[in-house]
């Protein structure tokens, strides 16, 4: 097994079936009766798909080599973010995450909370989501109606097109609506506390967290939903403390990144395809396919016609 990590780290996508899922994800020749509403595409539980490190988990792979892979902006040695590819066909529940003192508290020590952020690929006409609360709405107010079942009444809609994005802070009451077709990053946590779930049934681990959620929801209004033009090289989109999402913009010409040993670099292309030269390495990314540059990998070349998101971790 090699001693170094200094090349790309291609990844096998987990993906999840969801009972609001739609078919975007299904891959050709797949079973379009079961509806996927996740792809998970880049976590420390899946698996590298090729190279030297094939087969170990990501999670495994963070335990060996922590410097390299994740960099020195790094706080912890566990792989910190989850990059996910969400397909709505129909609401998703009403939910929340808690912060990371909360997640302690609510689910003992280890837990991680959840801020997350959302890239619109594609929407429908008319589409939408819930995220925020109406304005003049107390904190006693919220936690009341979340506990009464009356939390509808609160929550602020929000129309949504592709390019738009939105950061979604732990606490921040939300939902994905019909029609949406989204790049997530976030936190390394599923830790998700369901409100409402349009009545759907309970069974099949659907239940609502209806204590908990009062517990960490806060009255904040809707996100604003921003959509910055397709114009510059490489565009920041939105930033916190955990993360940092970029877009790059190629039209035809080659870019250069640079990890500089501070963070990995996940890419994801969103339109187009990408050539990606790194660690003494080529690699092909087509539309929705992702790549993991460990923080090790130094400068590298990117070329095709394409648009393309990077998360990583802040300066």
């Amino acid at each position: 097994m090699p001693h170094t990590l200094s090349s790309p780290l291609p990844l096998e996508s987990k993906l999840v079936e969801r009972v609001w899922g739609g078919t975007r994800l299904i891959p050709e020749g797949g079973d379009h009766s079961k509806p996927i509403g996740e792809a998970w595409v880049i976590g420390e539980d899946n698996h590298v798909s090729g190279g030297p490190h094939a087969g170990q988990t990501l999670a495994e792979l963070t335990k060996q080599f922590p410097a390299e892979l994740l960099g020195t902006r790094a706080s912890s040695t566990r792989f910190p973010l989850l990059i996910k590819l969400l397909d709505c066909a129909d609401w998703l529940s009403v939910q929340v995450h808690p912060d990371d003192a909360q997640a302690r508290m609510l689910e003992g020590e280890g837990h991680l909370g959840k801020t997350e952020a959302w890239q619109v690929l594609e929407a429908d006409t008319g589409a939408q989501i819930i995220a925020g609360i109406k304005p003049d709405t107390t904190q006693d107010d919220l936690s009341e109606a979340i506990l009464d079942g009356k939390v509808m009444d609160h929550v602020a809609y929000t129309p949504v097109q592709a390019g738009n994005t939105f950061m979604i802070p732990a606490g921040t009451v939300h939902a994905l609506g019909p029609g949406v077709f989204l790049y997530e990053v976030q936190q390394t946590s599923d830790l998700t506390y369901r409100i409402y779930d349009w009545d759907r049934p309970a069974a099949a681990g659907r239940t609502l967290h209806l204590e908990k959620s009062a517990e960490v929801s806060r009255p904040w209004p809707a996100p604003a939903a921003a959509l910055p033009p397709a114009g510059d090289a490489v565009q920041e989109l939105t930033r916190c403390g955990y993360f940092l999402l970029e877009r790059l913009n190629s039209k035809g010409s080659k870019l250069t990144g640079d990890t500089a040993g501070q963070t990995f670099h996940v890419l994801t292309v969103t339109v187009g395809e990408a050539q990606v030269e790194a660690g003494g390495e080529t690699r092909r990314l087509g539309q929705f396919e992702s790549l993991l540059l460990p923080a090790a990998v130094g400068t590298y070349q990117l070329s095709g016609n394409f648009q393309m998101l990077r998360s990583s971790l802040p300066d």
